[in-house]
């Protein structure tokens, strides 16, 4: 603890002497409405923004100039349409620079609505030459930011609870070594869009820090230094980096969105490289890669090698050079616990190394690019006798190439990706995003993935999270009605040709989405929404295994609405319902309703607060349901809700100073329908659950 109080000081100390000005109420508003609308589609409580949320920090506090603005740049705003980047470079292209940001009206597809959620981020400044890489300029124009935050769950959970020595000697993994908290550090150097240098560092709760296993400190730590966007380099990084090319399909890392109400979202931007400032322990790259674009070619490699989490099968005793080697493994370990000896045991176990290039021909309304990724890993996959896995590989090597495409004619923008695994299968996916009218738009999409393609860092939009064994066709549309109306929806209807888990024969399903939005106003805004998914599942019958596949049905209702009152305050409120049928021949419901209030009082303007209620009741985890919960900077979280009981939090952001801040969040959940909650060494003795998050601030 004498080490983290240290580094409390330190960061302190270096934030009196470095102040600038704090974020504003306009701009965290502005984020804050972008994240919802992105991630409320997102089914899943692992969910990681970082990287997005730094680019609209840096765009608010050093407005992206529409005038000089490359399409990569635009489309790392996220909320603009494909057509709307091309309408606009077309409209800056025939009419000269914008001398107004007000002149987006003359551009087709942009609305107010539109150009209001474009104005904290974006200006139209003169056009400038190439960015002042001078040391005066960059000491002028960079950006330093550090943050500790420490978190933990209030309620005694059973893995901290006292054990007798006895007990604990005859089965180690009933306790975890380490104390209850999370501590999360960063510190990050940022100039424009040309150089980063950062490093993280994060302990989970049950790891152990600054002693036993873990002398070293953090259990996990992460750097990076970062040059680009100047002359032939667009990108060159050393450390830790994501990289994303054509459409996923072949090799993506990070953030990806799917199948959601706005129908863009079935084609991917790739971003290439980028610096990684998150503490996910699986989901980047380490070591080294560059981005060189000479005239019209990109030419994109890269270098990795780390260590990976993996549950062992069998390790060769066979020493050499100090070193044992790995003989087979069954799976991978995703979570980045290392709290007790087991997951210790699996820490670092496998080393995967990857290597590859993209090479990409860029011109005005054409892009085409091929790909090629060697990936190895320090031991064999172990062969499954699971007649589902029959095609997948159980070698150590995986080559594989693609090829992807992107086409812009007239009012249909269509793209694409093929990808060959050499030794295996292949997997191809296409699409296009048709402007009928400026008011109506449609997306169609189709997929093919083969059961023996098996890629380890495939991430193409699909139903299933891994991109092998699929096939479908997506078809979605958008119309807006009127200046306050919009409709919005999609049907997807997809198969899996070979068996998978849980479902011993070929089965098939389909989705589909509609939504209504209304927006008479600035200050308000609502949506009626239904979603329907029909999918063959296996099932089992009184806890016994069977070979039966029935019909899962899912049926969600909701209704959302947001009204800002003033500046001061706004309110946020749903009401969702799901039914559901399950394959075995039962049915279950839920419900969910819950009231934000956002309150940021002009005095004392150093305080901000946000609150949520909700009521919640589920049959089974089966029928849970999702929502997405404000957080402290940099953390993010859409919880399941289920079972029957009530969830409330509380966020309170103290501006210290000009320079620094301070954010509490304490969020309560208490279930009424048990005595417990969670599970194994997180089981808590009680219906209560309580997590607090403190997290401080510096920005010079």
């Amino acid at each position: 603890m004498k080490k983290l109080g240290l580094t409390l000081y330190c960061i302190l100390i270096v934030g009196v002497f470095y102040g600038q000005e704090r974020v504003s109420d306009e701009k965290q508003s502005a984020i804050d409405q972008i994240i919802e609308l992105v991630s409320e589609n997102l089914e899943t409580e692992e969910l990681d923004f970082t990287t997005f949320l730094e680019d609209l920090n840096l765009y608010y506090n050093r407005p992206l100039n529409l005038n000089r603005a490359t399409r990569d740049e635009l489309e790392r705003l996220l909320f603009l349409t494909p057509f709307q980047i091309e309408a606009l470079i077309d409209h800056r292209n025939q009419t000269g620079k914008f001398r107004s940001i007000y002149e987006l009206q003359a551009v087709e597809g942009f609305d107010i609505s539109t150009i209001n959620a474009l104005l904290p981020f974006v200006d139209v400044a003169e056009s400038s030459a190439r960015p002042d890489l001078r040391w005066s300029a960059i000491k002028e124009e960079s950006s330093q930011e550090a943050f500790i935050r420490y978190q933990r769950v209030l309620e005694q959970v059973e893995g901290f609870a006292p054990i007798d020595d006895s007990t604990l000697q005859a089965n180690p993994n009933r306790r975890y070594l380490g104390d209850p908290a999370r501590i999360l550090t960063r510190y990050r150097f940022r100039y424009l869009n040309n150089i980063s240098v950062g490093i993280t560092g994060e302990k989970d709760a049950g790891e152990e820090f600054f002693q036993g296993t873990q002398p070293q400190g953090f259990d996990f730590y992460s750097a990076h230094a970062y040059f680009g966007n100047y002359g032939a380099v667009k990108h060159a990084i050393i450390g830790d980096y994501q990289i994303q090319l054509g459409q996923g399909l072949t090799y993506w890392t990070g953030l990806a969105f799917g199948k959601s109400a706005d129908i863009t979202s079935i084609k991917r931007s790739a971003r290439e490289i980028t610096p990684y400032v998150s503490a996910d322990e699986n989901n980047f790259q380490r070591g080294a890669a560059a981005t060189i674009k000479l005239w019209d070619i990109e030419i994109t490699s890269f270098f990795s090698s780390k260590g990976v989490d993996a549950n062992l099968s069998e390790i060769d005793t066979s020493e050499t050079d100090g070193e044992f080697v790995v003989s087979e493994f069954s799976s991978f370990q995703l979570n980045g616990f290392h709290r007790t000896p087991g997951e210790l045991a699996d820490r670092k176990s496998i080393r995967e190394t990857n290597t590859g290039s993209h090479i990409r021909l860029v011109k005005d309304k054409f892009e085409i690019g091929a790909t090629g990724v060697y990936t190895n890993y320090s031991g064999n996959f172990l062969s499954s006798t699971q007649l589902y896995r029959s095609f997948e590989p159980v070698s150590n090597s995986f080559l594989v190439g693609g090829f992807d495409y992107q086409l812009s004619v007239r009012n249909v923008l269509a793209f694409g990706e093929f990808s060959q695994r050499f030794d295996g299968g292949t997997a191809f996916l296409n699409g296009a995003i048709i402007s009928v009218d400026p008011r109506f738009d449609i997306s169609i999409y189709h997929r093919h993935f083969d059961a023996s393609y098996v890629s380890p860092r495939s991430n193409a939009v699909s139903e299933s999270s891994r991109n092998i064994n699929e096939e479908g066709f997506y078809i979605g549309f958008s119309a807006a009605l009127n200046r306050k109306w919009k409709f919005s929806g999609f049907y997807d209807a997809f198969r899996f040709p070979w068996m998978r888990f849980q479902a011993k024969a070929p089965t098939s399903g389909s989705e589909y989405l509609a939504q209504l939005e209304y927006k008479p106003s600035r200050s308000f805004i609502a949506y009626a929404r239904y979603r329907f998914e029909d999918k063959l599942e296996g099932f089992d019958l009184g806890n016994q295994p069977t070979d039966e596949i029935g019909n899962r049905h899912r049926h969600w209702y909701r209704l959302n609405w947001q009204l800002t009152i003033n500046k001061v305050l706004s309110l946020r409120n749903r009401l969702e319902f799901i039914h559901v049928d399950l394959p075995e021949g039962e049915s279950e419901s839920g419900w969910l309703v819950y009231q934000d209030v956002v309150f940021k009082p002009k005095w004392p303007a150093k305080y901000s607060f946000k609150l949520r209620y909700a009521l919640f009741e589920t049959e089974s985890y089966d029928s849970r349901l999702y929502a997405y919960e404000h957080d402290v900077l940099y953390s993010f979280s859409v919880p399941a809700y289920y079972s029957r009981g009530s969830r409330a939090y509380l966020i309170t952001q103290y501006d210290i100073t000009h320079w620094s801040d301070l954010t509490v969040r304490l969020a309560r959940t208490f279930f009424s329908d048990r005595s417990t909650n969670g599970s194994g060494l997180n089981e808590i003795d009680g219906p209560n659950r309580t997590d607090i998050r403190i997290q401080y601030r510096v920005k010079f």
